[in-house]
């Protein structure tokens, strides 16, 4: 599925994001930044969730990741 968004951004923002892409695909860079954000998030939610383990869910998550 493909979204199309209208974002406007201020004059240095702007100028920022002209000099990263020198010419380049703004929305390309754009579309990177947003996964990588995503991607930021999903790692955080599931830090997250790790952390609240106890009892056996713990011990069993820390028995999963001592083989790593």
């Amino acid at each position: 599925m493909t979204v199309s968004i209208s974002i406007t951004l201020d004059d240095e923002l702007g100028e920022e994001l002209n000099a990263a892409v020198a010419g380049s695909n703004r929305s390309a860079l754009v579309a990177e930044a947003i996964r990588d954000y995503l991607d930021r998030r999903a790692v955080a939610a599931a830090a997250a969730w790790h952390a609240s383990l106890t009892g056996e869910d713990a011990a069993a998550f820390a028995d999963f990741n001592a083989a790593w």
